[in-house]
């Protein structure tokens, strides 16, 4: 009976240890049965509830970063994670043996600029300069460079407008969300980051970045710890309730990445 006991303790050990293991995984619906792990307060983190129902005490995990949900993926602490399309495209660059994106997504959205509600007068002058940057290109090139490349840029390149004489515009963000928001060293890069820099230009602010976990950016520009918020934020009904926001300037979509059938973690 000991021998039994030992030899279950044992397989229940090589058990765990291979939950890292590629799964045949070819559709979200299938996470059902599955460990989930998303960046906390997102939209994906309400797309894995509704999907794992009263499962989700048990086989959901948030994480404060889209970095650590894909870390927790890679060392087999989960089986699957949901998030945005483009930096789950970016973790799949990285590790294209590793990680696949399941072809079908879970949502559409849109991306859009974070306001305290009521603050109409900086909500106009921002929608008024993000229309300008995308009728003349400078957004599209921005997207497009940092998509090839979430390096392509180093915080020192970016023109944030130091000294500008119109004050300070105070932008609250996350930095583990590639290609949007990255931090570097001690400053910051990424889609987000200079599509804002060139509308605080157009306003004639200094733009002063401040770094929030994502799940704190609304009680931030609600409180007026700063003046707006973009870290990808999907614009929903439920947001709305208690944050305005700008003219879209992102088409985006939420997927399921899982790894890859064969991978097995160290």
């Amino acid at each position: 009976m000991k021998k039994l006991f030992v030899a279950a303790v044992l397989m229940s050990f090589m058990a765990s240890a291979c939950f890292a293991d590629g799964l045949n995984i070819s559709k979200p619906s299938e996470f059902v049965n599955y460990k989930i792990g998303t960046q906390r307060g997102t939209i994906a983190e309400g797309i894995a509830k509704d999907m794992l129902g009263d499962k989700a005490k048990e086989q959901l995990t948030t994480y404060e970063k889209a970095t650590d949900v894909i870390q927790a993926l890679k060392v087999g602490k989960i089986q699957g994670a949901i998030m945005d399309e483009a930096p789950a495209i970016q973790f799949y660059k990285n590790d294209p043996e590793v990680l696949k994106i399941l072809p079908e997504p879970l949502t559409t959205e849109q991306y859009a600029i974070g306001f305290k509600q009521g603050n109409k007068e900086l909500l106009e002058q921002v929608n008024k300069a993000l229309a300008e940057i995308k009728a003349d290109g400078s957004l599209e090139k921005i997207m497009l460079k940092y998509k090839e490349d979430p390096t392509a840029a180093k915080p020192e390149d970016i023109d944030l407008h130091k000294g500008a004489k119109g004050g300070k515009l105070y932008l609250g963000t996350e930095s583990g969300f590639p290609p949007y928001d990255i931090k570097v060293g001690d400053g910051y890069t990424g889609i987000d980051i200079e599509m804002c820099a060139l509308i605080a230009g157009k306003l004639g602010k200094e733009l002063e970045i401040i770094a929030y976990p994502f799940d704190s950016l609304f009680m931030a520009v609600n409180s007026g710890k700063v003046d707006m918020i973009c870290a990808g934020i999907t614009v929903n009904e439920e947001r709305k309730l208690f944050t305005d926001f700008s003219d879209p300037y992102e088409d985006a979509k939420q997927v399921a990445v899982v790894l890859v059938k064969d991978y097995k973690a160290d």
